[in-house]
């Protein structure tokens, strides 16, 4: 798939608080706009995985970084554990239980594992 012009790139993302991505993705959604992955998202990042694999692409240098959301606490931090797992697709659940669940040690996917089940971008299909 080739990332049109006015794509969302997503390179060098640490993440962040998951109601401001999940709020973006939202609009993201409704709006049917491209994500091209071309670096490390990390943390609430991979939120952008839950988008329709259709708008979303990666390249070579893509990466997904996973662990436990942390800094607010216990109980906040499990709902938010609940929801970016349930936010995610199956494939992406199937990996994180295969790597031992989520834990507060980042675990990475690379763009060979990801792209089992999204398009490289700038490849037609």
């Amino acid at each position: 798939m080739a990332a049109p012009v006015n794509a969302e790139t997503v390179r060098e993302n640490p993440g962040g608080q998951i109601v401001a991505f999940a709020l973006h993705i939202a609009e993201l959604r409704a709006a049917e706009e491209q994500v091209e992955f071309d670096g490390t998202c990390d943390s609430a990042c991979t939120l952008y995985l839950s988008l329709p694999p259709g708008q979303l692409c990666i390249t070579r240098r893509a990466s997904f970084g996973f662990h436990l959301p942390y800094g607010v606490g216990a109980e906040q931090n499990a709902a938010a554990a609940q929801y970016l797992v349930s936010q995610y697709p199956d494939w992406v659940r199937q990996w994180i239980g295969e790597h031992g669940g989520l834990t507060h040690t980042i675990m990475r996917m690379g763009a060979d594992e990801a792209a089992q089940h999204l398009a490289l971008c700038g490849v037609l299909a």
